[in-house]
């Protein structure tokens, strides 16, 4: 636990030195359900999830899949999140690439095109190809893992872990692009990536400076310790 601990300290510490990258950046992350799978759109260890109407409706046209991507599921727009009929799917996939481009110029982010990616459950299996063009695989080690982009190792990518309690630690892929973490308490972890890819380029007529590419997989640890209450809520602006 004493490792867990660490950099979790060290994240809350730098996190107003990171208010241009990750921190108090929003994303979708998806939750199991009794009759499927939950998206949502906020920040898990703010404890915030954003409504209907409300900045949810920012996330107009989002797709869902099952792993094995047979066919689209529907969702469900509700108070606080999407609902997807994903049924005991063990795993559930999510994208929304329709965001418009934005003017983020006063936070020095210039001209940016959000897309945000989630997966729920079993990471990409090898030798597969992802529906996601960010997404993560499963590493040597029980806890370790491979981030790719557009079906390549994605090297050194910052990884933010919020616990059950919504602690986090952050974490750095290598050079092969793989990264092991820490799950000491059982429960659900979601691993937050933001991967800004600086090509230029253009979305319904709108020049871009860089795609600002999230992904967040939500998976369940069923052995581990009690992870404690849950940390109050920080401020969030956006």
């Amino acid at each position: 636990m004493k490792n867990f601990i660490k950099p979790i300290f060290a994240a809350a510490c730098c996190a107003s030195l990171l208010a241009s990258g990750m921190a108090q950046a929003h994303y979708l992350w998806l939750e199991s359900g009794k009759a499927g799978a939950s998206l949502y759109y906020g920040e898990v260890d703010a404890q915030l999830k954003e409504k209907s109407p409300g900045k949810l409706d920012r996330i107009a046209a989002p797709q869902a899949f099952t792993a094995d991507k047979v066919a689209p599921l529907e969702l469900h727009r509700n108070a606080n999140h999407l609902a997807i009929a994903s049924g005991k799917a063990a795993t559930v996939l999510a994208r929304e690439e329709s965001v418009a481009v934005a003017d983020l110029s006063k936070s020095n982010l210039g001209m940016a095109k959000s897309n945000y990616y989630a997966r729920l459950g079993l990471p990409l299996a090898a030798g597969t190809t992802s529906p996601l063009a960010l997404d993560i695989t499963q590493g040597s080690k029980p806890n370790s893992f491979i981030l790719l982009y557009r079906g390549q190792p994605l090297k050194n990518a910052k990884l933010e872990v919020i616990a059950p309690n919504t602690w986090m630690q952050e974490h750095k892929t290598d050079a092969q692009g793989a990264v092991e973490i820490n799950t000491p308490w059982h429960g659900q972890y979601v691993v937050h990536v933001l991967h800004i890819d600086r090509t230029t380029g253009e979305f319904s007529g709108q020049q871009y400076d860089n795609l600002r590419n999230h992904l967040t997989y939500t998976f369940t640890k069923k052995s581990g310790a009690h992870a404690g209450p849950v940390r109050p809520p920080r401020y969030v602006m956006e």
